[in-house]
């Protein structure tokens, strides 16, 4: 299923107006894990939205986690052409209001390289929970927002057509390589 972000709804309601379901809880008929996993358990606010994958409008190809560097902290977060491999497919937590990313391959989370984050081009990749500012994400009319700093998720258009393209942090432009449309899985 396809559905835009739409302006001023948290995603918990943008998934449960677009799915028609109730997002408070999964179970095996979602295809949902049955119980938050472990970095998430101790954060009771959180619960399970769905899973999905996420696509650029630019060019419809997947956010996806680099399966060279997946096994630890650090994953390259990258665009790709759509597949259906795990390593494309995330599971969203919320609060109502702030949202976690997580990967389904690895377990770990959506995160804003501390080191780069001062500006433009600031690294997306995968990191263990801890929830940081810098792992927090809200869903805008624009674009996935950094909690951190209010930067959102972007396609580096310097290589926008190819397998590999950079997702960074970028000041807001609203251009479709800072859209992302979500597919239910």
């Amino acid at each position: 299923m396809r559905k835009q972000i739409c302006t001023g709804l948290g995603i918990l309601a943008l998934v449960t107006a677009a799915l028609g379901a109730g997002a408070g809880s999964a179970s095996a008929a979602t295809g949902g894990p049955s119980a938050k996993p472990a970095a998430v358990r101790g954060l009771a606010a959180l619960n399970y939205v769905g899973q999905y994958r996420f696509h650029s409008n630019y060019n419809g190809k997947c956010l996806d986690a680099d399966l060279n560097t997946i096994g630890a902290n650090g994953t390259k977060v990258q665009l790709w052409d759509c597949n259906g491999w795990t390593n494309q497919n995330w599971t969203i937590w919320t609060d109502g209001n702030i949202d976690y990313i997580q990967s389904n391959y690895s377990g770990r989370y959506l995160d804003a390289d501390l080191n780069t984050i001062g500006a433009n081009g600031t690294k997306v990749q995968l990191w263990d929970f801890n929830g940081w500012t810098n792992q927090r994400w809200n869903a805008a009319s624009y674009g996935w927002v950094n909690g951190y700093n209010g930067r959102v998720l972007d396609a580096d258009l310097n290589t926008i057509g190819a397998n590999g393209t950079k997702v960074q942090l970028w000041d807001s432009n609203s251009w479709s390589n800072q859209g992302w449309w979500l597919e239910a899985i």
